[in-house]
């Protein structure tokens, strides 16, 4: 607005008053270092005042100046499990590259926007909703907030320096944002709304991927994750894993709590030590006879009846066999190595454990 100032009392008071409208509803200044957040914290909201608190204590000293230079040289930060709710005072703490705040109840992460240097952010178990202020974050490699009430992960789509990521117990569902981070060696997504995987078949160096409790029914998408070494795809809606059949690295599986019939798929997969099969429609074991590196193997909750395929798989230390339809345990006699034998609802005619001591077994 342009000012015609007139020479007289009441005109310039009118003047002035016209020239400066304030705007409603905008941001005040918050004091930009943490001395200032100190300084004031009488003043304060209760939220605001306990996370200086927790920051002066961890500074070890109650003076404002010497805690602000203290905070501001440190590069990690620790503040787990405090209750933290506001966390504005740590805005200048620009140095941090680990921070780590998670079990507190923090929703705003705004704060953080500025916190450039952070390689590793740990957030898990907060109130977190909104992770837009994280696009800036690009030196991040390590990003854990599991267990928040995320939906929205745009933000995450240019943090292409990512080599963890959890993001379990949210309510995701769509992952495309995440198709150019292929510098991801370990991905979890867990327990959340996922049905569409196809953003995932670039992710070629994850190591790890975990899609557990999901609504997933095709896994095509993964064909080409040849450096899979732990999949976790347990409780979806799986019937056909001809695609996984590539994926020879693998050495621990779970595939429990799907609608599998057909495991041929799986007989190339040598290398595998822990396999989770329990809960599918499985009736025919042979294609695991030749997986002799097995330690854990589920299979309880099938219908399965013939199980001589398995006596081959000496190195087993745990084997699951509940509520299937198994009358002969005799072909597993020679699983020596078995500390923990799984038997119970079958229907089993003469209750007496294959393997000694017989304490293994539960009938």
């Amino acid at each position: 607005m342009k000012c015609h100032f007139v020479p007289s009392i009441l005109s310039v008071f009118t003047v002035l008053l016209s020239c400066h409208v304030p705007q409603l509803g905008a941001v005040p200044n918050h004091p930009q270092s943490f001395e200032q957040w100190c300084l004031q914290k009488d003043s304060l909201p209760t939220e605001t005042k306990k996370t200086i608190d927790i920051l002066l204590k961890t500074a070890k000293t109650q003076d404002c100046e010497l805690a602000d230079s203290k905070l501001n040289s440190l590069s990690e930060l620790y503040l787990v499990e405090n209750q933290i709710s506001d966390i504005k005072p740590l805005a200048s703490l620009t140095n941090l590259t680990w921070l780590n705040l998670s079990f507190n109840q923090i929703s705003d992460i705004k704060p953080l926007v500025n916190l450039t240097k952070l390689n590793e952010l740990y957030l898990s178990f907060n109130q977190i909703k909104d992770i837009k202020p994280l696009a800036r974050l690009r030196n991040l490699s390590v990003l854990l907030i599991d267990n928040n009430q995320i939906r929205d992960i745009q933000a995450l789509e240019g943090l292409t320096n990512l080599t963890v990521l959890d993001l379990p117990f949210n309510q995701i569902s769509d992952v495309k944002p995440l198709t150019g981070l292929i510098n991801l060696v370990r991905l979890e997504l867990q327990y959340n709304k996922i049905s569409d995987i196809n953003p995932l078949a670039r992710l070629t160096k994850l190591g790890g991927l975990y899609l557990s409790n999901n609504h997933i029914n095709d896994v095509k998408p993964l064909t080409g994750l040849a450096n899979l070494a732990l999949l976790f795809l347990d409780s979806n809606q799986i019937s056909n894993i001809k695609s996984l059949s590539s994926l020879t690295k693998l050495t621990r599986i779970d595939l429990s709590s799907n609608q599998i019939s057909d495991i041929k798929p799986l007989a190339n997969l040598i290398k595998i030590n822990d396999l989770r099969l329990d809960s599918n429609q499985i009736v025919d074991v042979k294609p695991l006879e030749g997986l002799t590196k097995l330690t854990i193997l589920t299979l309880q909750r099938n219908q399965i009846r013939d199980i001589e395929p398995l006596s081959s798989l000496t190195d087993l230390v745990a084997l699951y066999l509940s509520i299937n339809q198994i009358r002969d345990t005799k072909p597993i006699a020679s699983l020596t190595n078995i500390a923990h034998l799984e038997l119970d609802s079958n229907p089993i005619a003469e209750k007496v454990c294959p393997i000694k001591p017989e304490t293994v077994c539960k009938f």
